[in-house]
């Protein structure tokens, strides 16, 4: 079985409100970040479950795609 490495990047981003996620702006960025990166890689934003932070997970062969999707989140998060 061959196990091929997908460089990977995690962003944590330190919030007052976990929920700004639910934002109507925050999902437009996640809608958007996601119609970038697909076919390409994924895209993974959670609420972290035991400290107050939004965590945002890009993987894809390209690092320069994989900042360019976190940076139109982290931006909505903001």
């Amino acid at each position: 079985m061959f196990f091929k490495q997908t460089p990977q990047i995690l962003e944590n981003i330190e919030v007052q409100d976990k929920n700004i996620i639910d934002t109507i702006n925050c999902k437009r960025s996640i809608e958007l970040a996601n119609r970038i990166i697909r076919g390409k890689g994924r895209l993974l934003v959670r609420k972290s479950g035991t400290e107050p932070k939004i965590r945002i997970m890009a993987e894809s062969n390209y690092n320069r795609l994989n900042k360019k999707c976190i940076n139109i989140i982290k931006k909505t998060i903001r």
